[in-house]
């Protein structure tokens, strides 16, 4: 997004010089590597730069006497071609049903609300609703004050952002957050659309300007102090891998809570670095078709061969995959990884880790590195200790639910020829 900002910017620079040649130029290897970093950041350069077109199109046939907003949607989608090669490779890459991906979850607008309050979400409740309450009270400022306005460019440019955030479905193409990851640059867009009319005081705008500055200085220092305490968090969960063998296979459990606390530890992908830094095996990776370019296919690991088997909890929660650390520990699959890497787990029955050999620990004993010992049997534990009842009761019955789906299939199936 850094970068498709910054391109957006030198796609207006070059339009108001009218370099439309050497735009296209640019622009198209430019909208592939910005693809290739991101598509998202490809999609809302897209978005960004056909709205800035139209505007400047409208008033450039409005000056000529035929400011027709047809031809000026239709002449922006022709200057926004240098951008379409992208397109071209994701076809390319989605040509098989292997990576259509999932497009599902429409229209949330209770999660959509949520996340327009989460636009500065970080680590304080208070202090990052109270950024945002200011974000806001500043563009309804922008309409009210005679003293400023709103930049007919960009303010299009936010309005499409914000069409675009209502008709997003949370998952595209089997990427979650989809229309979460856009709120912020909804918000971003339309402050800077706004600026001073020329009737502003010097003194109003200073003041304007001054207040702005005590505001980034604020959430900067704010975020620095944050960023801060979660480094110390990472340098205290790293120290295992220097105990970890590279190529190692690694079950990795992150602990987490059934609550959706505002602060966010940041943890939940640390085992990943694993995969980075040691070249090993992590069960952290996604595994939904068309979201990524990396596949897992380690089969023999089962259930916790992708996310979210990292994420574990102090009970089962209600519509979340997630699981207990007590049911991982005695459940993954011995045969299927050498080290179980604990990330801040509640405390678990040690009978579970009966054949674990501990390698490393942290100094307060809730993250450790552990070996699994394949001489010892992996502990016996019957599903009653591990599950309620209830759940139990609901897995038998979904079980016998598809061997009667599966059973009257069978029934149904034509014969076979005999010829």
């Amino acid at each position: 997004m850094a970068i498709a900002l910054c391109l957006f910017a030198l796609w207006l620079r070059l339009g108001r010089l009218r370099r439309f040649r050497l735009r296209a130029a640019i622009f198209i290897p430019a909208s592939c590597l910005l693809w290739l970093c991101h598509t998202f950041g490809w999609g809302v350069l897209g978005v960004l730069a056909f709205s800035a077109e139209m505007i400047r199109e409208h008033d450039r046939r409005k000056d000529a006497g035929s400011g027709h907003w047809v031809a000026s949607w239709f002449r922006a989608g022709l200057h926004c071609i240098p951008l379409a090669l992208p397109m071209l490779m994701m076809v390319l890459w989605r040509s098989g049903d292997h990576v259509t991906g999932q497009t599902t979850d429409w229209f949330d607008w209770h999660a959509k609300t949520q996340w327009l309050l989460m636009v500065l979400r970080d680590r304080w409740l208070a202090w990052d609703v109270a950024g945002a309450a200011l974000l806001y009270l500043l563009l309804l400022k922008g309409m009210r004050d005679p003293a400023i306005e709103y930049s007919r460019n960009l303010a299009l440019s936010a309005l499409f952002l914000t069409a675009v955030f209502l008709l997003l479905p949370r998952i595209v193409f089997g990427s979650a957050y989809a229309d979460m990851r856009l709120a912020p640059y909804v918000i971003a867009i339309a402050v800077i659309a706004i600026r001073p009319r020329r009737t502003m005081s010097l003194r109003h705008a200073g003041v304007l300007a001054a207040l702005g500055l005590a505001f980034f200085l604020a959430r900067m220092g704010g975020t620095t102090i944050s960023y801060w305490m979660f480094a110390q968090d990472y340098r205290t969960e790293l120290a295992a891998l220097d105990k970890l063998p590279v190529g190692a296979r690694v079950v990795s459990f992150v602990g987490y809570n059934c609550r959706n606390d505002w602060r966010m530890s940041r943890l939940e992908h640390l085992p990943a670095l694993a995969l980075e830094r040691k070249l090993a095996y992590t069960n952290d990776q996604w595994s939904m078709a068309g979201a990524q370019l990396l596949t897992a296919r380690y089969v023999v690991a089962g259930a916790f061969a992708h996310d979210p088997s990292q994420i574990t909890t102090t009970r089962w929660c209600l519509r979340e995959w997630w699981k207990p650390i007590g049911y991982s520990m005695a459940r993954f699959p011995r045969d299927a990884f050498d080290y179980v890497w604990l990330i801040r787990t509640a405390p678990f029955d040690p009978s579970y880790a009966s054949d674990l050999v501990p390698v490393w620990r942290s100094a307060d004993g809730t993250s450790a590195l552990l070996k699994v010992d394949h001489s010892k049997p992996a502990p016996d534990i019957a599903d009653s200790e591990l599950i309620p009842k209830r759940l139990l009761e609901l897995r038998d019955l979904i079980r016998r639910k598809r061997a009667a789906e599966a059973a009257a299939a069978e029934k149904t199936k034509p014969a076979a020829n005999p010829s």
